[in-house]
């Protein structure tokens, strides 16, 4: 269903059709912080990964299974298709039949918006749709290590692998977020350009909220956001409070992430979990933080991906600590301290969590995430697209 609006809203103009890995529904993943940042320089089409009604009504129930197909602006000259798909799409054959059906509504709501595509910009490698969409310029954006995450979302790898195989064939150019990844890629003949993720400097680095009054913890606070899973190094989290640092967790916990370890921290009085939070409700709950922590273990994943989480702790002014990943070694911003391990990290941790607030550093970390923005981003990914 479209609205009447949206007919013929992007005559005459060039187009960028993002087809993305992540729903924009999810918690302000990198495609919806990009699809945004992008806009200021072209149209966007965003472009759910399909689902079925079966799926779409065990997630939102009976109502919410009606929303198929629905093309809908969600932003300033961002407009959101959200395609329908076969029920069980991580299979093979679903995923092949999938890539033709959401094409096919990918070109339909380009008629209704009007417009020239110039770009695709795909990083849906289970059903992708490259190819089969008219765009002037197609790029892969290779986000994480696709193949390796597929374990901890219950994918095929090997789905994930041919997906990826196909769009480095058919794309123009790629685009990774992670120096490993942009090393593992083969595409003789292809650019490949690495752009890692930026951030909401503005949301995070705005005036500072006041505290949120849900959390009940001492100082000094640890703070760690974003999806609890199998990617934490448990060991590093339990030496950060064996350390005397309290603990506060926010974000929800993957029902893969059975771990009796991460249970009995749960269980300390020192540790606070708040569960799932809205995106604007963070930098409250920063307000009590001392430190960010990014504490990852060495997975194929881990190495291959690039943790948003660590600029999101600059822009809000918070010294941080992470374990050694290609992208922290990327990022070599001396804000950042790296302790790989467990004894190490809560060592370092309980250092600069009770070291004296300090507005002047406070600024220098904002200001370094600045210079790593989504808007940054954006101009160069307008560059690759040809915009």
């Amino acid at each position: 269903m479209t609205a009447p609006a949206l007919v013929g809203i992007w005559a005459g103009q060039d187009v960028v059709v993002l087809t993305a890995a992540n729903s924009w529904d999810e918690t302000r993943m990198a495609d919806r912080q990009l699809a945004v940042a992008l806009s200021a320089h072209a149209p966007v089409l965003y472009v759910d990964p399909a689902l079925s009604v079966v799926a779409r009504a065990r997630m939102h129930g009976l109502r919410g299974a009606r929303v198929g197909g629905h093309v809908r602006q969600v932003a300033d000259r961002v407009v959101r298709l959200s395609p329908e798909g076969l029920p069980a799409g991580s299979k093979r054959g679903v995923a092949d039949v999938n890539r033709a059906v959401v094409a096919h509504q990918v070109r339909q709501a380009l008629r209704t918006t009007g417009g020239t595509v110039r770009a695709q910009l795909e990083a849906n490698v289970q059903a992708p749709t490259m190819g089969r969409v008219p765009a002037g310029n197609r790029v892969y954006w290779a986000q994480d290590d696709f193949v390796a995450m597929g374990p901890l979302v219950g994918v095929s790898p090997r789905l994930l692998a041919r997906g990826e195989r196909r769009l480095a064939a058919a794309a123009d150019a790629i685009i990774a977020a992670n120096p490993t990844v942009a090393g593992s890629l083969e595409a003789p003949g292809r650019a490949i350009h690495l752009i890692p993720f930026g951030c909401d400097a503005g949301l995070f680095g705005g005036p500072p909220p006041a505290p949120d009054p849900a959390v009940d913890l001492p100082h000094p606070i640890a703070f760690l956001m974003g999806t609890l899973n199998d990617r934490l190094d448990v060991a590093c989290l339990r030496a950060v409070v064996e350390a005397g640092v309290s603990l506060l967790l926010v974000g929800p916990r993957s029902g893969r992430f059975a771990s009796p370890a991460f249970d009995a921290l749960l269980a300390r009085p020192d540790v606070q979990w708040t569960g799932p939070r809205a995106f604007e409700d963070l930098p409250a709950l920063l307000a009590h933080a001392d430190v960010g922590i990014v504490p990852y273990t060495h997975s194929p994943f881990n190495e291959g991906s690039f943790p948003l989480k660590t600029l999101e702790y600059l822009a809000a002014g918070l010294p941080v600590v992470a374990t050694d990943l290609p992208a922290i070694r990327w990022l070599a911003s001396p804000h950042v301290e790296v302790a790989d391990r467990a004894a190490d990290f809560g060592r370092t941790v309980a250092r600069r969590a009770s070291q004296p607030r300090d507005t002047e550093a406070a600024c220098l970390r904002r200001r370094f995430a600045a210079g790593h923005s989504w808007q940054h981003r954006a101009v160069e990914f307008a560059e690759v697209l040809g915009l």
